[in-house]
């Protein structure tokens, strides 16, 4: 074994290697990551980033959140050097808050370690590099902070760093579901009376003055990343009191296997974090609600909203995954759903974990409390951004009764752990510096910094 300091170069004499980035607190404060560089130190491609979203790449892969292997006579002619990194961004953290860092690069008979020192505000570091010289291949002991962060870190190797799609414009008309899968009914639709029928959910309604015609068709919609218009609506002031809102994510897993029709015949595995942020319109406060212990909301207190628990991952049953809220709509909020691909779900996209969807359902309870077959429902197919972390993949509302789904799925900043949130005006917000910022679960115990606050103030 080897001892090595910063600065040092070391002839390397084998041609496959582990390389390790471990700490002593917290466990697993770090991610490991790699970037291949050409003489020029910048990427061929953004595919020569390689982290749990793009696992693998020529000679380097992923294995494990703190470990990569790298077979050296695999690695592209072109490319000059390996370059090892490590991240606290999805921990929330910064390297001073993280002791006992050190790198441990093994091959079958050698082993070479390496403690990086001074670390403070970095959230980057830049560890070791395994680089061309001559015929050969050295080692190089960078062991450099990097405090500007990982957007900052890939653009510095020449990688592009997406700007998420623009949303769609603001839709004016009544949403009718124009989508790429539309079912809706011929029933009629009729005047609201003056006052609201005894039949709306409390909150709903504006005593005093007509509202909109009551829609009674019936409403099946699917919106996809195709769909013309990414909104659709369901009225909930033709629902019998004892109606039920449901607003939940779905997943057949990684791995899942489907037929030619497209049906699924084997559900996979991996999980999914689903959160819900809700803006009170009246105050600017949030909070958020998810299936963790404490988090899980209330149908009786503000937000009305109740989680049902965590995922225990798709097959059970042989049924999908499922997270979802019963929801007791008002006016005094709206909420965003948000999922995040956090580094416990392991490498890949969130578009991986076999057709991801979001159903908002409304209608009379079946046997087990939940909307029954006849429910109107919305369905929103997602995928995510590369290099985001979060999809926001439904903003949800409700005015004069009727609840509207916008189904543009958008994405956090690249490499940002910050959670998309609602403005006091009730815009979408990438990022806010004093939101809550997802991170480990195995690490921390629950998967964001905080759950309230006040919303960002509009721009």
């Amino acid at each position: 074994m080897l001892e090595v300091s910063k600065g040092a170069k070391t002839d390397l004499a084998e041609r496959r290697y582990s390389v390790r980035i471990d700490v002593d607190h917290p466990v697993g404060a770090v991610d490991v990551l790699a970037v291949l560089v050409t003489a020029d130190g910048r990427v061929r491609s953004d595919a020569d980033l390689v982290f749990f979203n793009n696992p693998t790449a020529p000679g380097v892969a992923v294995v494990a959140d703190s470990a990569v292997t790298v077979d050296l006579s695999s690695v592209p002619a072109d490319v000059a050097r390996v370059v090892i990194a490590g991240s606290t961004e999805a921990q929330g953290l910064r390297f001073g808050e993280v002791s006992g860092v050190r790198i441990t690069v093994s091959g079958s008979e050698e082993e070479i370690r390496f403690a990086p020192t001074g670390l403070g505000a970095e959230t980057v570091l830049q560890g070791v590099a395994l680089y061309r010289r001559g015929d050969g291949w050295r080692l190089d002991a960078i062991g450099q902070g990097y405090s500007a962060g990982l957007a900052a870190f890939a653009t510095d190797h020449g990688i592009v760093v997406d700007e998420p799609e623009q949303p769609a414009p603001a839709f004016a008309a009544p949403a009718t579901g124009a989508a790429s899968a539309n079912t809706v009914s011929s029933a009629p639709t009729v005047r609201a009376p003056v006052a609201p029928p005894a039949s709306v959910a409390p909150g709903l309604g504006s005593p005093g003055t007509p509202g909109p015609a009551i829609d009674l068709r019936k409403v099946d919609v699917v919106l996809t990343k195709d769909s013309p218009d990414k909104r659709a609506r369901i009225d909930l002031r033709k629902g019998d009191p004892g109606y039920v809102l449901t607003v939940g994510l779905e997943w057949d897993g990684r791995g899942a296997k489907y037929d030619k029709a497209g049906n699924v015949t084997t559900y996979g595995t991996g999980d999914l974090d689903v959160y819900f942020f809700c803006r009170n319109e009246v105050t600017g406060e949030f909070v958020v609600i998810s299936g963790e212990k404490g988090h899980q909301g209330t149908i009786d207190a503000w937000p009305f909203m109740h989680h049902q628990g965590d995922s225990r991952g798709p097959g059970a049953g042989n049924a999908p995954a499922s997270e979802q809220v019963i929801v007791r709509p008002t006016e005094n909020g709206d909420l965003l759903l948000n999922v995040y691909q956090s580094v416990d779900n392991g490498a890949g996209a969130i578009d991986t974990f076999g057709r991801p969807r979001v159903r908002v359902r409304y209608g009379r309870p079946g046997p087990d409390g939940l909307p029954g077959p006849d429910a109107d429902q919305i369905t929103v197919l997602i995928g995510n951004g590369k290099n985001s972390f979060w999809a926001t993949v439904a903003h949800i509302d409700v005015q004069d009764g009727i609840l509207t789904v916008d189904g543009t799925t958008r994405y956090s900043r690249a490499f940002s752990e910050k959670m998309p949130v609602l403005d006091t005006r009730g815009e979408w917000q990438r990022s806010f510096k004093g939101g809550p910022t997802g991170r480990s679960k195995k690490a921390s115990g629950l998967g964001l910094s905080h759950y309230e606050g006040r919303c960002p103030e509009a721009r």
